[in-house]
């Protein structure tokens, strides 16, 4: 059980003229993100898949920033390539048969892709309301609300994107679903600072994934001349 905080840790803070990339990000997501289930009206395909690309590229920017903001606030650089720290770091999307890069992505389906995706998605949607509890910087995260918004929007463009392409290929197909757990706001508990990093790096990882997928099925639909994964 974790202990009582006796005092407030120290805020991921960003003062004076450094303009953090967290900060510049949130402004980039708050600018250019619609809301609700207006995100993603109908639309040309190619639409819907440029539009669920820049959306996980803005959380995978957002989720790599927060996370090196993190290592360098609480964990030590001696400590961040400890075996404690690899055992922490273990995430739960690595339960399930998605593909770990490039080359075997490109063996999937575009809806077995999207089906991936939309699991990966899920699986943060609880974890992250806890996360403005951690980042005491509203400005340099946003409210977890936000964050939370976001990971909806990308969702509801993920299952846009299943809606127009599906064909029955699917059904019945089953996933054992990740669940991750909450943050610990604790950060004066060594365990809790572990957890937390951890849980970054999972975040981390998993957005990378989506991007990765939705960027392949995206170029090898439309064939862009300077297509990039």
């Amino acid at each position: 059980m974790a202990q009582v905080i006796t005092d407030t840790p120290p805020p991921l803070s960003f003062a004076g003229s450094y303009f953090s990339p967290l900060l510049f990000v949130a402004i980039i997501l708050g600018l250019q993100w619609p809301r609700g289930a207006a995100a993603f009206p109908a639309m040309p395909l190619s639409s819907l898949f440029a539009n669920a690309v820049l959306r996980a590229q803005h959380l995978h920017l957002l989720a790599a920033d927060t996370y090196k903001e993190f290592e360098r606030t609480y964990i030590p650089e001696e400590q961040r390539h400890s075996n404690k720290i690899s055992q922490s770091a273990f995430c739960y999307s690595e339960t399930i048969p998605a593909p770990t890069g490039k080359d075997d992505a490109q063996q999937k389906s575009d809806m077995e892709l999207l089906r991936f995706s939309l699991i990966l998605i899920q699986s943060w949607l609880n974890p992250v309301q806890f996360l403005s509890r951690v980042f005491t910087n509203s400005l340099v995260f946003g409210t977890s609300d936000r964050v939370y918004e976001k990971l909806r929007d990308l969702e509801e463009g993920i299952q846009a994107l299943m809606r127009e392409l599906e064909d029955g290929s699917l059904r019945g197909f089953q996933v054992l679903r990740p669940t991750y757990d909450k943050f610990d706001i604790n950060l004066r508990n060594e365990d809790a600072l572990l957890k937390n990093y951890g849980l970054l790096s999972c975040f981390k990882k998993d957005l990378h994934k989506v991007e990765t997928y939705l960027k392949l099925m995206k170029c090898r639909r439309f064939g862009e001349s300077n297509c990039t994964i």
